[in-house]
């Protein structure tokens, strides 16, 4: 920071035109003055890749378990400046809910197989109900549980829920590790009236939060990637035209910082009160 701020005005800037996509490899420059007496200057980043006292920027690092010779080679990506967006067709925030002790990944909006996206709670609570009606009509018409008369005011309940587009991701220690934690996708279970059977686990439906459900893999995130702000992963369309004029279409990954804390309102063991009537 001190360098960039004291020397600023004294660095020397001149373009250098590459093809987009190359890698090149700086060995130096020549210096000429007035006087036309020529100075060699080598990059700055000379030296063990694994000095502490190297300086570079803009360089790839090799850095590794070998020591070696430091990479002086940059790589100029074939990026554009402007793109063309549609809407998402995915998008999941992650949040952090600090009384639930996890993170959810809220899965906001869910494609569905015709290729149209609606938003992840109506989804959610569609497949909810279609579950719930092909339960009451494989069961018939049950009797509703009879009902105990009792003078109490309050009721205990063990556990409430949570929407179905609300994916839990639980802290889990890494490996040979006791104090570093990493995020782990969890599953809710998704309890049907009148249901005898063990409950099913929610699971995501967005290829964002499904990787590795086919081939029963573990999923995480590391836990830098959430901040308190929290994040929002999008995915779309996108566009763009080319400096030769051609047009590039493809669908992309968008991260963005999110607005904020939540609170699923997930709660266990709760004394609540009684309805009357």
């Amino acid at each position: 920071m001190e360098f960039g701020l004291i020397y600023a005005n004294d660095w020397f800037l001149f373009p250098l035109i590459l093809p987009a996509g190359s890698f090149a490899k700086v060995k130096g420059l020549t210096v000429t003055n007035v006087f036309g007496e020529r100075t060699w200057i080598e990059p700055a980043g000379e030296g063990p890749d694994d000095d502490w006292q190297r300086w570079s920027m803009f360089t790839t690092s090799i850095m590794g378990s070998d020591s070696g010779e430091s990479d002086k080679s940059i790589i100029f990506l074939p990026t554009t400046g402007k793109i063309m967006e549609g809407a998402p067709v995915e998008e999941v925030n992650l949040i952090r809910d600090e009384v639930a002790n996890m993170v959810w990944g809220v899965e906001k909006i869910v494609p569905l197989p015709h290729g149209e996206s609606i938003q992840g709670r109506e989804a959610g609570l569609d497949l909810r109900n279609y579950l719930q009606k092909l339960k009451d009509e494989s069961s018939g018409s049950p009797s509703p549980p009879e009902t105990l008369e009792n003078n109490a005011s309050i009721r205990y309940r063990l556990m409430n829920t949570v929407p179905e587009n609300w994916i839990p991701f639980i802290p889990v220690h890494t490996d040979s590790s006791k104090r570093q934690i990493k995020l782990q996708r969890a599953s809710m279970p998704r309890y049907l009236e009148n249901d005898t059977e063990a409950p099913l686990p929610v699971k995501p439906r967005t290829s964002l939060l499904r990787y590795g459900l086919e081939s029963v893999s573990p999923y995480y995130i590391y836990e830098e990637e959430v901040p308190r702000a929290g994040t929002v992963v999008k995915q779309s369309y996108q566009r763009t035209r080319w400096y030769n004029g051609k047009t590039y279409h493809w669908f992309g990954i968008r991260k963005q910082t999110g607005r904020g804390e939540g609170s699923s309102g997930l709660a266990f063991d709760r004394i609540i009160e009684k309805k009357k009537g």
